[in-house]
């Protein structure tokens, strides 16, 4: 979601103002942490947004391709380890010999990565946590259906006409299994009642990889379309007690694949709320709120949520005052 909704820009000329009280009722943003409620006050944005464009260089290019390279074949960086900056170079500068300061700049590339990774991760949590999902997909190809490229491809279409006609919301990501190699997509789903396609069975079979017997439940459109899958069942505890979010993140991180997003998943919402229902509150950066855990109902609150375009009526329409 894109907070410079909730935080909008005023001008120059318009006074900031900063609350340290918790108010008896003011505006939040509230994310799921994955055990409760968290909520941060919304204030007005003290400078106005500035739109970076950045054109990527044949230097960034071959970067990003070694990266990748490095993160598949489990090269790691780390302070005491320079891996990674040893295995890029090799290969940058092969291209560009006379590139200077090219250790300083692959350093700060690798930095940008990391970074940009772990907002990746914080907003892949707060989707997966804070909206709610009924079947965990395992899906892949068979080859006489599809070679990687139109399995990519006519999925991700098929997911999105599926959003977009029968209401289901999705994320995921590609990834290949480790001891065959073959693509194959993980993700989380919500399919309402009654929108599912096709109709899922239970099969059991051998695993040879896992060299056991296995339950999966494969749907009949899927397999029909693209091969094997299975669309597990998944309920909320299962969700915050089990291991779904860290199965795909492992993924993500090993990898560096984009995640795949339907349109609509919150990763925060914007509520009014009055003071008494905050629990307690830490410092993490800035001042958080827990919630009570029946503050954010799901049907009411998320579901169906759009950004609010605040305005500074909104935010000043009630005197902060200590509750």
């Amino acid at each position: 979601m894109n907070t410079a909704l909730l935080t909008p820009y005023y001008g120059d000329d318009m006074p900031i103002v900063f609350f340290d009280e918790v108010a008896d009722e003011a505006w939040y943003k509230v994310y799921n942490d994955g055990g409760h409620y968290v909520a941060t006050r919304v204030y007005r944005s003290q400078m106005k947004p500035q739109a970076t464009a950045h054109t990527k260089e044949a230097s960034d290019i071959l970067f990003d391709s070694l990266y990748a390279a490095a993160v598949r074949e489990g090269v790691r960086n780390t302070k005491n380890d320079k891996a990674m900056t040893a295995y890029i170079k090799a290969g940058m500068v092969k291209v560009f010999p006379e590139y200077e300061e090219l250790d300083d700049s692959i350093d700060e590339r690798i930095k940008r990565k990391r970074n940009n990774w772990q907002h990746r991760k914080k907003r892949f949590c707060r989707k997966a946590y804070l909206n709610r999902w009924n079947r965990f997909l395992t899906i892949t190809y068979d080859d006489k259906k599809h070679t990687e490229e139109t399995f990519r491809k006519k999925l991700r279409k098929c997911l999105s006409n599926l959003h977009t006609r029968r209401g289901w919301k999705y994320m995921g990501v590609f990834e290949r299994a480790p001891e065959t190699g073959r693509l194959h997509f993980h993700g989380l789903a919500y399919i309402p009642e009654g929108e599912m396609i096709g109709k899922v069975y239970r099969r059991e079979d051998y695993s040879t990889a896992q060299e056991k017997m296995q339950v999966t439940h494969p749907n009949t459109f899927f397999e029909e379309a693209f091969g094997r899958n299975d669309f597990e069942e998944l309920d909320e505890m299962e969700l915050k007690s089990g291991n779904a979010v860290d199965y795909l993140l492992k993924y993500i991180s090993k990898t560096g694949e984009r995640i795949v997003y339907s349109r609509g998943i919150p990763s925060e919402i914007c509520m009014k709320l009055p003071a008494r229902e905050i629990v307690t509150h830490f410092v993490d950066y800035v001042r958080k709120f827990v919630l009570f855990d029946d503050t954010v109902s799901w049907e009411r609150d998320i579901m169906h949520y759009k950004p609010k375009q605040m305005s500074m009526l909104d935010l000043l329409s009630r005197t902060p005052q200590a509750a």
